[in-house]
Formats: structure tokens, sequence, C-alpha cells
């Protein structure tokens, strides 16, 4: 690898940047006025415009300017914070990790969010509008839960398994807190729904000692929820011609991701990593680590066939599991819904944030930390 530095990037690349930049409103005003002479796109001109010009920033941009636009997690988390008049609150943990707290520090009931990227790029402000909704929905309703999000390293500063070391570490910290696993729930997108799956691998096939939980779970983690998770890490171009029109993501994107975090990983540790290369049993006991599963995916996302796929494995298991295709849902769907607004109208939302909602209360029932 090149460089072991995060947004390494030249005078050249900020150039290239600003000339990707000038050229977005011209994509989004070429496609403003293509929809006005077509069928109007499902959910809105405004909303689908605006995708296709993250698209094309996305897809003429390399890594590093990624990363240099997207700044780091702990930024965007600081910046959102303090433009929602929320309180910052950070725990320094062992080994670079870090716990950020959304909102008042709770840990009665937790969820845990592990944030998508491609263990690339940061966390979105995007997501944390999208689960603050989510927490204050939940609040609505009598159920108070902490929000905490998980500030792992990324490439090319740490690679496979740092992030999965940081996660142990995370859980292992929030046990010891007396948070009891009946009333913690772990949700996580894309890469981040990549995560969860190497941390229940982990539970259930520890990796090796350095990713070995230390404090005993008294029951199973109560629920997980994984939106668009990453399961198949492709290395050519022809696995992604499904969707690739009609997703936000474009296969160069994706494949660049891909080769950048899977080619120092070795075959022996690919069931970690590429949940659906593991073998058949490899899940069959993630009953007794995980009580309920929740998995969603836009049936025009490109990763629709590879979860759709890996949805059959999960659905082997005794846990209590479900999986929701949405109509029209791209990837990481929900999130867009909050491009405009921090608290869209409810009619605006896709139908999956108030599934999700509904999920995540009815599986909070508080169980006394003793027990």
């Amino acid at each position: 690898m090149a460089s072991r530095k995060y947004a390494n990037v030249s005078w050249l690349d900020i150039g290239q940047l600003c000339f990707t930049f000038l050229r977005i409103p011209f994509v989004v005003g070429w496609n403003a006025v293509r929809f006005l002479f077509t069928n109007p796109p499902f959910r809105g001109i405004g909303r689908n415009v605006s995708i296709l010009g993250m698209k094309f920033f996305l897809s003429h941009s390399s890594l590093p300017q990624l990363q240099y636009v997207g700044g780091t997690t702990l930024g965007v988390y600081k910046t959102w914070a303090k433009k929602n008049k929320l309180p910052i609150t950070v725990e320094e943990l062992v080994e670079d990790t870090r716990l950020l707290w959304v909102g008042p520090k709770q840990t009665k009931r937790v969820v845990l969010y592990f944030h998508g990227g491609g263990y690339i790029l940061p966390l979105q402000d995007l997501s944390l509008s999208f689960w603050r909704y989510v927490q204050l929905e939940l609040q609505k309703r009598d159920c108070d839960v902490g929000f905490a999000i998980l500030n792992y390293s990324l490439y090319p500063v740490a690679s496979f398994p740092t992030p999965l070391c940081q996660a142990t570490i995370v859980l292992d910290h929030l046990l010891a807190l007396g948070v009891h696993p009946s009333n913690l729930q772990i949700v996580g997108d894309s890469a981040g729904g990549n995560l969860i799956l190497q941390l229940i691998s982990n539970l259930l096939h520890p990796l090796n000692p350095s990713t070995k939980i230390h404090t005993p779970l008294k029951a199973p983690i109560r629920g997980v929820y994984l939106m668009s998770p990453w399961v198949h890490i492709h290395t050519d171009d022809a696995a992604y011609s499904t969707n690739r029109d009609s997703d936000l993501l474009a296969p160069s994107f994706v494949l660049a991701f891909g080769h950048a975090i899977k080619d120092d990983v070795s075959i022996s540790q690919c069931p970690y990593l590429q949940p659906s290369s593991a073998p058949s049993s490899w899940f069959d006991d993630i009953h007794t680590v995980v009580d309920r599963i929740l998995l969603t995916a836009g049936d025009v996302e490109m990763f629709r066939d590879d979860i759709t796929h890996f949805s059959r494995v999960l659905a082997k298991g005794k846990g209590h599991f479900r999986y929701v295709l949405q109509e029209h849902g791209i990837h990481d769907d929900p999130f867009y819904d909050f491009m405009f607004s921090e608290t869209p109208p409810a009619q605006e939302l896709g139908t999956l944030t108030p599934l999700i909602i509904d999920w995540l209360e009815s599986g909070f029932s508080l169980v006394d930390s003793d027990t």
C-alpha cells in the first residue's frame, strides 16, 4: 500500500476535486430536466437528482479524495452534535477505539451503531440524523435508549481485523458498564452491517486471543439490525451488473473499496470479512449469541442479490429472523430521506423507517443487569 496516511491528497487531487464539484450542478440540472420530460422518479425529483449528484461525485473521486472531503468520524460527530445543540460525549477506550454518544449517555437500554463506508469512509451526518430521529421516536413511546456509535479505525491506517478488535472492545466496555445483553441492540449499515456479522462470527468462532470477548454474555444480545450489509466482497465488475444504473453506488466505486480492504486478507480469515463465503454450518448457533435479527435491502440496489442469497443462510438459524426487501429501495435507502431536513414529515419517509422503529421498540423489555 502506497501510504498509511488517512486522506493523503496532493494539490493535484484538490484541483481535481474542485473540477468534479464544478461539474455536479450540470449533472443535477441535466437530470432534473430529463425527469421533467419522462416519467417522474419514485419519491420525487429532488431526492433522485440529489442522489445522482452524489453518485457522480463518488464515481469520479479517488478514495483519498473522498476521505479528504468526508473528514473524520469524530469530526463529523462533533460538528453534527453542535449543530443540533446536543452534548458531545466521547469515551476514549484502548486501541484507538472511541464510543460516541448521541444525546445524554444512558445505559439502561442501549442501541450501538456501526457506521458504513466500506471501512474507508467516515460516519455520515445523514445517518446521524436518521438514528437521532429513531431515538426520538422511541422516546415518544416511553422507550428511552442510549445511542452509542463505534468510532473505529479506517483504511489505510488500519485494516482487518482492527475494526473487529475495536468492536469487541466496545462490546466488552458496555457489558462492563452493566448493560445487560437483553437490553442491547446493535445496528449497522453496509460495512457496518458487515462488522456486526464479523462480531457475531467472532463470538461463535473466536478469531484469535486479541479479538476474544473478556466479559461473558449473560444472555444473547437482544437484537441486531443489518441495513444493506456488505456480505460478499466481489473483485470483478460483472458481479455488480444488477441494478448498476438504479443504485447510488457505482461498480467502480465498490470495486475500489473491495480491493483495498480484501487484498491482504488470508483465506482462513475470509469467513469473518466475507460472511457469504463461510462454511454452511458457520452461523448454525447464531441464536446462542443473538436473539433477533432484522435484515433489509433495497430491490434496486447492487447488493440485492448477494443479500437475498445470504438471507437464506441466516433464515436457517434457530433465532428470530426477518428479511425485508424494500420496493424501489436503494443502498442504505432510509438515510436519504434526511438530505433536506433533520425532521422530515412522516409521509415523506420510506417504508423501512417505521418498520425499524417498531422492531427496535418490540425488542426492548428491561432485564435486571444482575440477572
